[in-house]
């Protein structure tokens, strides 16, 4: 319970679909931000994906949280047409986002065995999303590391072409 009444949420918003989606697009939005500050901090691919690692982990909570676009992921049957637009919007980015640090990462070694960068920028958010619910389910963070050490062994900040 947040102490907000339900007639207040319908002054500011006309359905439940309208704050989903407008809780959605600021959650987009602030992703899109982090993803922004580690371009800016970070002039490696190995060093920019354990950034985006260490920020989908940090929204984890211990284990009793889970990324929004999961648990609305999750839900897709029931939400509306515009929900489902910003939600594959989301995805687009992300893996925008991650196809372009892969493609960094052949240039300057940092990532090992980059094969095709769209297929690893794919392979990468499955891998997170699943590990979130992995350790989502478990309710325990621990599970997110396990799951993705594998992938981040083939990471190294230092190394040059």
């Amino acid at each position: 319970n947040v102490g907000i009444q339900k007639a207040s949420m319908y002054h500011h918003f006309s359905s439940k679909s309208d704050l989903i989606r407008a809780l959605f697009q600021r959650y987009s939005a602030m992703i899109s931000g982090a993803l922004d500050a580690i371009d800016i901090e970070e002039d490696r691919a190995g060093n920019r994906l354990l950034g985006y690692i260490r920020e989908v982990r940090s929204l984890l909570e211990g284990g009793s949280s889970i990324c929004l676009s999961i648990a609305l992921g999750i839900e897709h049957e029931s939400l509306e047409a515009e929900i489902l637009d910003d939600l594959n919007a989301f995805h687009v980015m992300n893996v925008d986002w991650l196809e372009e640090t892969f493609k960094l990462g052949q240039y300057d070694g940092s990532i090992a065995n980059v094969g095709d960068p769209r297929a690893e920028a794919r392979a990468c958010l499955a891998l997170i999303d699943g590990a979130q619910i992995m350790a989502r389910s478990h309710k325990d963070a621990v599970m997110f590391d396990r799951a993705t050490a594998q992938f981040c062994s083939r990471i190294s900040s230092t190394a040059v072409n």
